[in-house]
């Protein structure tokens, strides 16, 4: 077994204990003596993800992205048929909405479910990528008339998409992960959304129920159990 892939099982251990500090440490030597591996990059990257849920300050945050999707683009050059490179392309270029016009927003909405799609193909029932293809479908089917005309006027034929597609993908990565509070919560805005009620208080109920795993999490814990009354 090469130091490389040593690397690696040790940052996967550690992420199973949320150990974050110490995986950005370990990946971040490692990247220093094998800086074209794939593997560490992506995992690299996940990690200044992670960081950037957990900072509050936004031009903080922003650089994390960034510095997260340089790595990846980075990877994607290496390898371009890696099935977590174009999964984090997909989460990254997302998360950078926050940060970004709306113009830019509509146009990255496109890079988004490409990414997403191709990961999906590449490795079927990652549930954190089918997690996000609801969550493009949800965002898309949200987009305000507004938005939807200028993204008319920019790009001719603007994304689209239905709660109901959402919803499919949701409850696809709750079958291959039922402990994802994020994808429970979001699956109760679909039904929400859909004008179930009943379900929706369901999912929520679900959400308020999983063990969190971080201060991210308990905000997000907190959020569902305010849904469910």
């Amino acid at each position: 077994m090469s130091s490389a892939q040593k690397i690696v099982d040790k940052v996967d251990q550690l992420h199973l204990e949320r150990e974050f500090v110490k995986i950005s440490e370990l990946l971040t030597e490692g990247h220093k003596q094998y800086p074209e591996d794939v593997e560490i990059m992506w995992r690299l990257a996940r990690s200044y993800f992670d960081k950037n849920e957990e900072v509050a300050n936004k031009d903080e945050k922003k650089k994390l992205i960034e510095q997260a999707l340089e790595l990846t683009n980075k990877a994607s050059t290496i390898n371009p048929n890696h099935w977590a490179v174009h999964k984090w392309l997909a989460i990254l270029i997302s998360a950078l909405g926050d940060h970004i016009s709306s113009k830019e927003k509509i146009a990255n909405a496109f890079k988004i479910k490409d990414h997403a799609v191709k990961a999906n193909e590449l490795k079927p029932n990652d549930a954190t990528t089918l997690h996000l293809l609801g969550r493009w479908c949800f965002s898309i089917s949200s987009i305000g008339w507004i938005e939807r005309t200028a993204a008319s006027a920019l790009f001719g034929t603007p994304p689209t998409s239905t709660y109901d597609e959402a919803l499919t993908y949701f409850l696809e990565a709750y079958k291959c992960d039922p402990t994802n509070i994020r994808n429970a919560l979001f699956t109760g805005d679909t039904y929400a959304a859909l004008k179930d009620n009943a379900k929706a208080k369901e999912f929520y109920k679900i959400a308020a129920a999983i063990e969190p795993k971080s201060e991210f999490d308990k905000n997000l814990v907190k959020e569902a159990q305010n849904k469910a009354k």
